[in-house]
């Protein structure tokens, strides 16, 4: 009866003895690095994201390549302060795109890719490494940047509002986001293979250090300073 007691009255704190926490696999694996960013700005009259107006159009396809994006105004009212990879605009949110580019340069980022779309009315000269500059007749060519007629791209007798959306269009600046994604992982790969490169030798000195350092080093001699006589230090055992 004793023992069936101690039991029950033991059984109880063992079940409040708290657990440890479970990692999760989710919680094991490091974040992945974020997307690239893609910064899309529309003209005047445009204050809305829209699939089928706009270089807001681009959002959907952009993202399947795998890009994040945000999307505004000329006016930058949503998203001033972010520092994107990519710039593409329209009329006069291509003239933001290239002061905006301006900026963030002058204050130490990186350079963004500019991409525009009848840039208007006065953009200033591309004030990063590369511009592209999609035209139709009328329009202002950029200086510094890679300007290209929407007519010869295959958007021919569209208008302003809609050369944006034009297959052609679209498709010439699908083919340049992918192909700056492509230089960015081929980038990313070979700074990755540098630092291991880096890395090995440094994991192969110290393996090879350990290695060697019984076969070089000499063996301390016995001395009674530092070594006593184990017979003589032991103490004697009752009996023996």
């Amino acid at each position: 009866m004793l023992l069936a007691g101690l039991i029950s009255a033991i059984a109880p704190a063992s079940a409040q003895t708290p657990t440890s926490p479970t990692i999760t696999a989710a919680q094991e694996r490091p974040a992945a690095p974020q997307a690239p960013l893609i910064l899309l700005l529309d003209g005047l009259g445009v204050y809305v994201e829209s699939n089928y107006i706009g270089v807001s159009s681009l959002a959907r396809p952009l993202q399947q390549q795998g890009f994040r994006t945000r999307t505004d105004s000329h006016l930058m009212a949503r998203t001033q302060g972010l520092v994107p990879d990519i710039i593409i605009g329209h009329s006069m949110g291509g003239e933001t795109a290239m002061r905006y580019a301006a900026r963030l340069v002058r204050s130490g980022y990186p350079a963004p890719l500019i991409i525009t779309i009848d840039a208007a009315p006065a953009p200033p000269p591309c004030p990063v490494a590369r511009c592209i500059n999609i035209a139709g007749p009328g329009f202002t060519r950029v200086r510094g940047a890679t300007n290209i007629s929407a007519w010869a791209a295959g958007a021919r007798f569209v208008n302003h509002a809609q050369l944006p959306t034009h297959p052609a269009v679209k498709q010439l600046i699908l083919q340049e986001t992918g192909s700056w994604l492509s230089r960015r992982k081929v980038a990313s790969a070979g700074a990755s293979n540098a630092r291991q490169s880096r890395a090995k030798p440094a994991q192969a000195d110290g393996t090879r250090s350990s290695a060697q350092a019984p076969a070089t080093s000499p063996k301390p001699k016995a001395s009674a300073q530092t070594l006593p006589n184990s017979a003589t230090s032991e103490t004697p055992r009752n009996g023996g």
